[in-house]
């Protein structure tokens, strides 16, 4: 499937060309995907899984420093959209879809992406990794965006992703747990 978007990108595939493809009966295919937009979530589903395993069964310190880890995963990342930009073609038409089972999928694939950031960010507070995730998928969607309609490059966005990370993961850029507590708890004058 993946070969098949890379070959000749997603609105041009059919299910018949991906039974051809497979040797599976077009029947088959339609029990398991309901639409052609569900098979290619499925298919962006595995590629994405792919990455995010090899970053969760890796081993690591908990008091490691997230800094080099989280701009390692990122590379990596990126690098697997540049090398196939039908993928990141596919990710921005899948995270689009009302489809409820691409969007099942898509849901499964963000809590794969939550997954692999925990065990990146282990030695970072608690109270601060859903916004430091938050923050690092927002601009690497919008760098996998820009790649994929030929706005920026692999070379443009990595330093401009890891400038992020820099600033969210390095000690002058992060504020504690208790400061943004006792923000949040201040009235507006």
């Amino acid at each position: 499937m993946i070969a098949l978007v890379a070959e000749s990108g997603t609105t041009s595939i059919q299910m018949r060309d991906v039974t051809d493809r497979s040797g599976v009966a077009l029947g088959t295919v339609y029990r398991y995907f309901r639409s052609k937009d569900h098979l290619l979530a499925a298919a962006f589903a595995e590629w994405q899984g792919k990455l995010t395993r090899r970053i969760v069964s890796s081993r690591r310190d908990e008091n490691e420093d997230s800094l080099p880890l989280v701009r390692d995963f990122l590379r990596r990342v990126l690098q697997a959209f540049d090398r196939a930009p039908g993928m990141a073609v596919l990710m921005m038409q899948m995270t689009a879809s009302s489809d409820p089972d691409v969007q099942q999928l898509i849901e499964q694939g963000s809590s794969g992406f939550d997954v692999a950031f925990d065990h990146l960010l282990a030695a970072e507070p608690r109270d601060d990794v859903s916004y430091i995730r938050l923050a690092i998928g927002c601009v690497l969607v919008d760098a996998v965006n820009r790649m994929s309609n030929g706005r920026a490059t692999f070379q443009e966005t990595l330093p401009q992703v890891e400038g992020v990370a820099d600033i969210l993961l390095s000690t002058r850029g992060r504020r504690s747990a208790s400061s943004r507590k006792s923000r949040s708890q201040r009235t507006p004058a």
